[in-house]
């Protein structure tokens, strides 16, 4: 047994050693937080996203304030983690939805479409601007809302504009009807003599075929081929047409009105007989059922806000088929307030109808015991799918509007009875393949230097090389909900440290630019488009700046002491 003194002579060695240890650990330098930065791995922007995310992250430790670690997932779960809030700070994209500029508006700025996007950012004097802008069309009022819009954006921060990528597609030299659409990349329009088929290359993939979930590029480019919409893009450029319905509404025509409470209305007639390719009808009520779909499941990420929000439908839409039953041709939408833009949100997918039979309770899965369960009553129907490999579109023999394009010189589509897409997991790989005529088109995306290398050797290669300007912006996100992003100044430090010229030059070679707003410039009519992060932030990084701000913002650092709670530091 212990002595008395011995017990004694212990208790004195372990409380010297504690609070040694404690010296220790207080005495020690503030350890370097660490933020995460996350971006997607699997080609959906292309093989260049690891070095944008390589240089972004030395550009915010240049500031010697924080370390940042870098994470990648599939395009699929990077998609839904977005949306579920899981990603503090990450690098995106976006391609437009319609044409016009509240486009690079309302998904990012109002409350309902900021969650979509994953940043969580909400505040009620933006979200009035934003309906003020949507619900006119005076260009005046327009503007000035447009620039009370990205002047709030550069305080506030929820997103940073970095640059705008360009538009490209190389494919063999005798495809005809080739066009790079600001808003929808069109194969049904595209022929090849001699041939019943193309097939197609892409790094990018999908999330899903829903037009109730879908809301990023490659799963509105497929919909797109196989479902209409009520209005649709000329095959140039961004003028509505008639699609399923027989007008586009207009205030002249009728289609634009008011209703006896003094709410616009938007009527549409829609071509007699309309079927899906299952036989199934399509009418006035489909229509009615597909939009009131979409607003009840509210689907996480989804495009939802346009029609509740942007088009003012509200959550519970009014919403009339006056000549149901009978003809069911026609669709009465009233408005909560009058938009500006209903036609343009009418022609994106999320306005798609789809069969009665699909998912009321959530997502209608693509496949359903392998077997394909997309069914539109576009061009083209999708026969045969194997996640992230193959997408084969079929022509629809039935397709309703042959002749949609005929005033064009495009006296019918689809053209091609069969488009083949197939997935390559990298940008070298889908080179070889267009260089080797593997396939006949390589569309999203090329690297730089591989699209460069194929610009020199194209006319060898019976190649066409098309490059031009695209609608497509680049940009990081912060979760403002989440710490140490809910703090703006973290936020506009990271704007200050960010270097956009190193990312053109170093990871481009010059097929990108810089871009200072989340409206880009030179797009969809009056060009609304101010640089308002060059002029706040610089044009260059301001390190001194950055380090300043993160000098002054807290993030908890957590350390434990025998069980001690996690003590918050200054960024010191």
């Amino acid at each position: 047994m212990l002595s008395r003194n011995m017990i004694l002579a212990i208790v004195v060695i372990v409380i010297l050693a504690i609070g040694v240890g404690a010296a220790v650990v207080l005495l020690r330098p503030a350890a370097t937080p660490t933020i995460t930065l996350w971006y997607n791995s699997t080609g959906h922007y292309g093989d260049t996203e690891p070095a944008v995310a390589q240089l972004v992250k030395a550009q915010i430790e240049a500031t010697g304030k924080v370390t940042v670690n870098l994470q990648s997932e599939d395009w699929a779960s990077y998609r839904a983690d977005l949306a579920k809030g899981n990603l503090p700070m990450f690098l995106l994209g976006w391609y437009p939805d319609y044409f016009d500029t509240d486009d690079y508006i309302s998904p990012f700025y109002s409350t309902s479409g900021a969650q979509s996007q994953g940043s969580f950012y909400s505040n009620a004097t933006v979200d009035k601007w934003v309906t003020n802008e949507s619900t006119t069309v005076d260009t005046t009022i327009r503007n000035s809302y447009f620039q009370k819009l990205q002047n709030q954006s550069a305080t506030d921060v929820p997103y940073i504009p970095l640059w705008m990528t360009n538009a490209h597609v190389v494919y063999d030299s005798d495809i005809s009807g080739v066009f790079l659409h600001p808003v929808v990349f069109k194969y049904f329009i595209m022929n090849k003599p001699g041939f019943d088929h193309i097939t197609v290359g892409t790094t990018d993939s999908p999330t899903s075929f829903d037009p109730a979930l879908a809301y990023d590029y490659f799963s509105g480019e497929i919909i797109n081929q196989v479902f209409d919409t009520l209005l649709v893009y000329s095959p140039t450029n961004g003028t509505l047409l008639p699609g399923l319905a027989t007008q586009v509404p207009s205030v002249t025509n009728g289609g634009i009105g008011t209703d006896t409470n003094g709410n616009q209305t938007y009527t549409f007639d829609l071509r007699p007989g309309l079927k899906f390719t299952d036989g199934s009808s399509l009418n006035a009520t489909t229509v009615k059922n597909a939009i009131q779909r979409v607003i009840r499941l509210n689907l996480a990420g989804s495009a939802e806000f346009l029609l509740e929000q942007v088009a003012q439908l509200g959550r519970t839409p009014t919403i009339d088929t006056p000549n149901c039953p009978g003809p069911c041709t026609r669709i009465v939408f009233h408005l909560n307030q009058p938009v500006g833009l209903f036609n343009e949100i009418m022609s994106f997918s999320v306005a798609a109808p789809v069969p009665w039979w699909y998912n009321q309770t959530g997502a209608q899965q693509d496949l359903v015991n392998n077997v394909v369960k997309v069914t539109g009553e576009g061009p083209y129907q999708l026969t045969s799918l194997t996640p992230n490999q193959q997408y084969v579109l079929t022509k629809n023999s039935g397709y309703y509007n042959s002749g949609l394009y005929a005033s064009f010189g495009i006296p019918t589509i689809p053209i091609l009875n069969k488009i083949i897409i197939n997935r390559y997991s990298d940008s070298s790989s889908l080179k070889l393949a267009i260089q080797t005529h593997q396939i006949n088109m390589a569309y999203r995306t090329l690297n730089p230097t591989d699209l460069s290398s194929l610009q020199g050797s194209a006319a060898s290669l019976n190649l066409r090389v098309d490059i031009g300007t695209s609608p497509q912006i680049r940009f990081l996100v912060f979760n403002v909900k989440t710490v140490p992003f809910n703090d703006p100044n973290v936020r506009r430090a990271i704007a200050y440290a960010v270097d956009r010229n190193s990312i053109v030059t170093n990871v481009f070679h010059g097929f990108a630019v810089t871009l200072y707003s989340m409206v880009p410039p030179g797009f969809f009519g009056p060009d609304y488009s101010k640089p308002v992060f060059q002029t706040i932030y610089g044009s260059l990084p301001d390190i001194a700046k950055a380090t300043s701000l993160l000098s002054n913002a807290k993030l908890a650092i957590g350390f434990y002491l025998f069980q001690a709670n996690e003590i918050e530091r200054p960024w010191t």
